[in-house]
């Protein structure tokens, strides 16, 4: 399995274990569940799917960052960060 594939699998299962998590909230919400365990699950997914982005914007910046400053398309690069960063 190639780094690209492994990378891409293990994204795919953070997603997966994300999904679950949510559905444990709805549970938790239909249940009438304890609102702060409720907030705490949510806290929590809100946390991983920040780890998400994190690693989705690592192999970015590893990979297609790194081609387009070599293709001098550096505009396109900037304006493109630019974007991400006000969403932060």
């Amino acid at each position: 399995m190639n780094h690209e594939t492994c990378k891409k699998q293990k994204i795919l299962h953070r997603i997966k274990i994300i999904k679950g998590h949510l559905g444990a909230i709805e549970k938790m919400i239909d249940n009438d569940t304890y609102c702060v365990n409720i907030l705490m699950q949510s806290l929590a997914v809100q946390k991983a799917l920040k780890n998400l982005d994190l690693e989705i914007m690592e192999e970015h910046l590893g990979t297609c960052v790194i081609e387009q400053a070599q293709n001098g398309e550096k505009e396109k690069l900037v304006k493109e960060l630019m974007g991400i960063y006000k969403y932060k």
